[in-house]
């Protein structure tokens, strides 16, 4: 495999004379060289005998580490040609995929020639990530930013082909869910009968609200966060999810996991909840975030509602140790409403559009709100302040 390349040019004379350009370490080509030669043969040969004389890289001394640096950059060519192509890439996926080359891949493979690692290598690291306990989806993810390095290398040449990745089998454990007597236990016990309850301090106030929101509607944390208040339209008895926070950069995305807006209802009995919280919004802009901070640019920690979340669990019975068990988190709040809805023989169709599972076939199926009338139903008769 060479690492130079070789094209012919006219003169003046109308013969042909071959140019050379060698390419450096980092994969882009030097400016072109004239070889005096009239063949590709002699060309060749001349360069050949030019990296000899002059000790230039090869293409073997490409270390991964130095190809790898800064790969997954917001504004490098990896990300730059996602967003070129249309497809959905955010800064928040960068940086998790440059961590996990940091902290999985580099650790590894960073001495390596670029051209050495190969099948088995590849294997091996692999397999040693299972023996070390790790995930079949953190060890995929591993692969996956090994595989986009490697076909960037195969694109400018410092490898023939990127070798053959087989994954890790993927079996996430499977989320726990809460019954539906925990439920109403959960919100109808633990926050209401805390005396403070009436006149609640704001976190624990917006830590109820958030929790008993995403509860019945199947909101993601992100989601929740991104809430503004000209989401919100209670009269009518639902909100619009338009976007999510990114808490990962502190920053708010213009658009849901999979692009794409969605109605939600809510029950009267959250309404009412909704509409105080709404009142005692400092901030009152139609931009400003329904689970609003100290900061006006800026929503409530996620801990807030995770951490009010736990305690509750633990008020009815269920600790840490349980709910570890159970494996029951704040996003067991969205399997919990879609099982709900499964079981209440809802379509499919629509409890996926509701939670935004939108799979490429049902992706032209859209739900208004005159068309969930059921789904209202279910939620008024589980989630009503009388139900004991």
């Amino acid at each position: 495999m060479a690492n130079f390349s070789t094209f012919p040019r006219k003169k003046k004379n109308g013969k042909s004379v071959y140019y050379v350009q060698f390419k450096k370490s980092d994969g882009s080509y030097d400016t072109a060289k004239s070889s005096g030669c009239t063949s590709r043969y002699a060309a060749e040969a001349w360069a050949e005998d030019y990296l000899l004389k002059h000790g230039r890289t090869t293409l073997r001394d490409v270390l991964f580490i130095r190809f790898a640096e800064n790969f997954f950059d917001w504004n490098g060519t990896w990300a730059t040609n996602k967003k070129v192509q249309g497809k959905r890439i955010s800064q928040s996926h960068c940086l998790t995929t440059a961590e996990t080359l940091q902290r999985h891949i580099l650790p590894v493979f960073q001495n390596y020639n670029i051209a050495d690692i190969d099948k088995l290598k590849i294997r091996d690291f692999r397999n040693k990530l299972y023996q070390q306990g790790k995930s079949g989806s953190l060890i995929n993810k591993c692969l996956y930013a090994l595989k986009a390095i490697l076909e960037a290398a195969e694109d400018q040449g410092l490898i023939q082909a990127v070798p053959r990745i087989e994954k890790a089998a993927d079996k996430p454990k499977t989320k726990g869910i809460l019954t539906i007597e925990e439920v109403r236990r959960l919100f109808y016990l633990p926050w209401a009968s805390i005396p403070s309850y009436s006149h609640p301090v704001k976190e624990r106030y917006i830590g109820y609200v958030g929790n008993l929101l995403a509860c019945v509607t199947g909101l993601r944390l992100g989601e929740l966060q991104g809430l503004l208040l000209t989401d919100l339209h209670l009269d009518s008895g639902y909100i619009v999810v338009r976007r999510s926070w990114d808490r990962k950069i502190n920053r708010l995305n213009e658009t849901t996991k999979n692009g794409r807006e969605r109605n939600l209802l809510i029950p009267s009995y959250v309404i009412s909840l909704v509409s105080e919280l709404v009142e005692r919004n400092p901030y009152k802009q139609p931009d400003s975030f329904l689970f609003y901070s100290k900061f006006p640019h800026q929503p409530i920690d996620a801990k807030t509602f995770i951490n009010d979340f736990f305690a509750a669990l633990d008020r009815i019975g269920i600790n840490k140790d349980e709910r570890k068990k159970r494996n029951i988190t704040f996003h067991s709040h969205r399997h919990w409403f879609n099982s709900l809805l499964l079981n209440a023989k809802v379509p499919l169709h629509k409890v996926q559009s509701l939670t935004g599972h939108l799979s490429t076939e049902m992706s032209g199926h859209y739900y208004h709100i005159d068309d969930m009338q059921d789904v209202r139903q279910i939620q008024e008769e589980l989630f009503n302040p009388k139900v004991n």
